[in-house]
């Protein structure tokens, strides 16, 4: 059977999402954008959100083995995630298992708020990927796990009252599509479910309350 373009690049250069065996030293880059579409309602009626920058990279190391590291922002949270992960190919079916970990960061210095919110985060995750020849499809499952969350309050520090160790799960399908250039343009859509503060903090720093909401993705990988 020839080699597929998902397969050339799944053993050379990587993909951000797709499990990947690639070469040691190869380093992959994608620079995109998530959008949260959060029911306006539980936004108190603002039905204005701006969209996450997002990076993700993957250097590898060989055997199956690869660094990761992801960064998403927008006006008030940032998340900066490093971490490895490991990835076996069976012909068109492929399997990977990631653990990153890092920092919530939710600040808000405007509009009269004075506030942070410091948190450290860990993300395992789970990926299974299917090979249609140029095209990548990629489940992807994840949980968040986040620590004590510390917030300031102008000059008061604090911790929140409703501390919980898991603070939700996303399921996303990302399709990652092949280049003759070895770039590659992504999308992908799913579904978030997490604590009212992951995604909302500056407006329910203390609910313990889950909400479901889904997420559209789209970017390019260098």
């Amino acid at each position: 059977m020839p080699v597929s373009s998902v397969a050339t690049q799944a053993e050379r250069q990587g993909f951000a999402f797709h499990p990947s065996t690639t070469q040691p030293g190869a380093f992959r880059l994608a620079l995109g954008a998530y959008y949260d579409a959060i029911d306006p309602a539980v936004m108190y009626g603002m039905s204005f959100r701006l969209p996450q920058f997002s990076m993700d990279a993957r250097y590898g190391l060989g055997q199956g083995w690869s660094l990761k590291g992801h960064l998403n922002t927008m006006f008030v949270v940032t998340e900066l995630l490093f971490g490895g992960s490991y990835a076996k190919r069976f012909e068109r079916w492929s399997w990977e298992a990631s653990l990153t970990a890092g920092i919530f960061i939710g600040k808000l210095g405007q509009f009269g708020f004075d506030s942070l919110l410091l948190s450290p985060e860990v993300r395992p995750e789970v990926a299974i990927g299917y090979d249609m020849g140029k095209i990548a499809l990629t489940l992807r499952g994840s949980l968040i796990l986040m620590g004590a969350e510390r917030v300031k309050v102008g000059e008061v520090w604090g911790e929140l009252d409703n501390d919980n160790l898991f603070v939700g799960h996303s399921e996303m399908l990302y399709v990652e599509n092949t280049t003759s250039d070895d770039s590659i343009w992504y999308f992908g859509a799913g579904v978030m479910t997490t604590r009212a503060f992951y995604a909302l903090w500056v407006l329910f720093p203390d609910s313990p309350s889950l909400y479901t909401y889904p997420r559209l993705v789209a970017g390019y990988e260098f």
